[in-house]
């Protein structure tokens, strides 16, 4: 598949940022580099800017986790918006990936908390929330086009080609922006809403991670304000998504 140039990518996004109100963003587009975060926070970049990579050598996920080199076949991006509080911005996040997601592949995507889209178990897109001073880095990775996987990734990643969706990179970005626009000013009850029905964890018992302790649990409800709500054995506990991590389920 020929996709649109890099030439044209930066035309393409202005276009659906100034289509949607207030301050008109930056879009900027690389060529190549480590990681869309590490550049938008280099380029001072503020929010409703765009930072995109046609190619990312040095990806990173949540909890310093590795994103896998998207070799031109996916797409990462580094959206900034306004500093807000994490559970809020992990959901809303979530939920706006998984909107575009859909919107591409004419089906519905599921939610592994907090922020993986995942489709029959294997993830589809991440996303990693940076915060600082006032402003949110809002990296998301998407796989496009790959057909094959590292021997560690088979069976845990599957791209939109995979799933029978041969999409453009940037037709993906453009869905990628309309929606997390959309997400990010939801009211809270429509966005708990939005995510619960795609909140493949709910009812589930998992483990987790949070700071130095292990819990396990049945996972009850999201709550966008306090995290994740388990009831264990012995009580409810809330669990923060800036800190907690899914150990299994």
């Amino acid at each position: 598949m020929v996709g649109t140039p890099i030439e044209q990518w930066t035309s393409r996004l202005e276009s659906v940022l100034d289509g949607d109100g207030g301050r008109p963003g930056r879009v900027i587009v690389l060529r190549e580099t480590d990681s869309t975060q590490d550049a938008a926070k280099r380029l001072d970049a503020k929010p409703a800017d765009i930072v995109v990579a046609w190619r990312q050598t040095a990806g990173r996920g949540r909890l310093g986790r590795t994103w896998a080199d998207t070799h031109e076949q996916g797409i990462a991006a580094t959206i900034v918006a306004e500093r807000a509080p994490a559970e809020r911005l992990a959901i809303a996040c979530a939920v706006g990936v998984a909107q575009a997601a859909e919107a591409l592949l004419g089906r519905s995507v599921g939610i592994k908390w907090p922020n993986d889209i995942v489709v029959d178990g294997r993830k589809l897109a991440g996303v990693l929330i940076e915060q600082s001073d006032q402003r949110a880095l809002i990296g998301i990775g998407m796989n496009v086009l790959q057909t094959h996987w590292p021997q560690e990734l088979a069976g845990r990643a599957v791209s939109f080609v995979q799933l029978g969706a041969r999409i453009d990179r940037v037709d993906a970005l453009v869905a990628l922006l309309r929606t997390m626009n959309r997400a990010l000013h939801l009211p809270q009850e429509q966005l708990i809403a939005e995510f619960s029905r795609r909140d493949v964890l709910q009812g589930v018992r998992a483990t987790f991670r949070t700071g130095l302790r292990t819990v396990s649990g049945t996972v009850i409800r999201t709550d966008p304000m306090r995290g994740l709500v388990v009831r264990t054995d012995a009580d409810m506990v809330y669990l923060p998504a800036a800190t907690t991590t899914l150990l299994s389920d």
